[in-house]
C-alpha cells in the first residue's frame, strides 16, 4: 500500500490534537513534543506532512538527509473500531518500510519522541531503541516560591535584577512582534558559536534547527493565536528585553516552548522563568523541553531542580 502524504497546515491542528488524545498515552505523557505547536513552528525549516494508516495518524518531517517521523503513529482515530483498525505493530512496520525505501537505506529513518511506556511495548518487535534528550519537568510552585536553599543562586540573581531595573511584564500582542524579532537578533549575536555535540547519528538535525531558529520564532510571534499559545514580554527600562511562549500539554502540565532574554542583563532569564510560572500556577507542572545536548543549557535547567527528567526514545530499523 503506497502512502499519500498531505502537507501539514494550521487547519490540521485540531485533527492532530484529537489523535494525540485518543492514543492511550496521549493524555498521560508529559512530553512537550506530544503537541502541535513544537512541530508546526519549524514548518519553514522542515517539510512536514501527514497521512493515515489503518486509522493511525502519522506525522512525517523531511530535511536534506531524508524523511523521518517526529512522533510515533497516533490513534486509532476516534470512531475507528478495533476490528477494522490496524495494530500499532503493523502500522510501525508499514511506515518503517516506506521510509527505508524513500531514504534508500539511510540511517535517517527513525521515529522520535517515543515515551518510555511505549518503548517497552515496541522493543520486542525488533527495533533498535536509543534514548533521546530528556525533557525537564518542574513543580510550578517550587519555581514560583524558590524557597529551598537549592534555589539560592537563581533567587539571588532574581532579587538583584528587580532591585536594579524598572520592570513590566505583559501579555504578548502582535504589535510587540517587531520588538521581539529585534531582540531575537541581538540575542543570537550575543551568543558565541556553540559547538553542538554529535548525539548519535542525528546530531546534524540539532545543528540545523539551532541555526534556523529565527524562522521558528517568526512563526510563533505571528501565529501565536492560531496555535493557542500563551505569550509574555518583559519590558526593562522601557524596552522589550525578554519574551516567552508556551501551551498546556494537559490539565497537569504546561510546556514552555521558547524563552529569549537579553544576555547582557544579569538576572533577566530567572525573572522571565519565575514570572511566567507565576502566570500559569493552575498547572502543577511545567515542562521546559530538552537541553538539546548543550552543556550550558543543561546547567541552567538543572539549577531549578527538576522534579523529573522525562525520558523519550528513538526507534530505528535494526541494521
Amino acid at each position: 500500500m503506497s502512502l499519500i502524504l498531505h502537507p501539514l497546515q494550521i487547519k490540521d491542528q485540531f485533527r492532530a490534537h484529537q489523535c494525540m488524545m485518543s492514543t492511550a498515552l496521549g493524555g498521560q505523557t508529559p512530553l512537550a513534543t506530544w503537541a502541535f505547536p513544537p512541530h508546526y513552528m519549524w514548518k519553514d525549516v522542515l517539510k512536514y506532512s501527514w497521512t493515515e494508516v489503518d486509522g493511525w495518524w502519522c506525522l512525517f518531517a523531511e530535511y536534506a538527509d531524508g524523511l523521518f517521523m517526529p512522533l510515533p503513529p497516533l490513534g486509532p482515530s476516534p470512531g475507528v473500531g478495533s476490528p477494522s483498525s490496524g495494530s500499532l505493530q503493523d502500522v510501525l512496520a508499514h511506515v518503517m518500510t516506506m521510509m527505508e525505501a524513500r531514504n534508500k537505506g539511510s540511517q535517517v529513518t527513525r521515529i522520535e519522541n517515543i515515551p518510555a511506556e511505549l518503548q517497552e511495548a515496541i522493543r520486542p518487535w525488533g527495533y533498535s531503541l536509543t534514548q533521546n534528550d530528556s525533557h525537564y519537568l518542574y513543580q510550578t510552585a517550587d519555581v514560583v516560591q524558590m524557597k529551598a536553599n537549592a534555589y539560592k543562586s537563581p533567587r539571588a540573581a532574581y532579587n538583584r535584577f528587580i532591585r536594579a531595573h524598572r520592570l513590566r511584564m505583559a501579555p504578548y500582542r502582535i504589535m510587540d512582534r517587531d520588538g521581539c524579532l529585534a531582540l531575537f537578533d541581538r540575542w543570537v549575536h550575543q551568543t558565541e558559536e556553540i559547538a553542538v555535540p554529535q548525539v548519535g547519528p542525528h546530531g546534524h538535525i540539532t545543528r540545523v534547527m539551532l541555526r534556523e531558529a529565527s524562522s521558528a520564532h517568526r512563526v510563533v510571534l505571528q501565529e501565536y493565536r492560531e496555535l493557542g499559545l500563551t505569550g509574555h514580554v518583559v519590558w526593562v527600562d522601557g524596552s522589550i528585553k525578554a519574551y516567552g511562549f508556551g501551551y498546556p500539554r494537559s490539565r497537569e502540565v504546561f510546556c514552555l516552548l521558547l524563552e529569549v532574554a537579553d544576555r547582557s542583563i544579569p538576572g533577566l532569564a530567572p525573572y522571565l522563568f519565575r514570572e511566567f510560572c507565576r502566570t500559569i500556577q493552575q498547572y502543577p507542572f511545567i515542562n521546559t523541553m530538552s537541553d538539546s545536548g548543550l552543556p550550558s543549557v543543561a546547567r541552567a535547567k538543572h539549577a531549578y531542580r527538576p522534579t523529573q527528567l522525562v525520558s523519550n526514545f528513538i526507534a530505528q530499523p535494526v541494521r
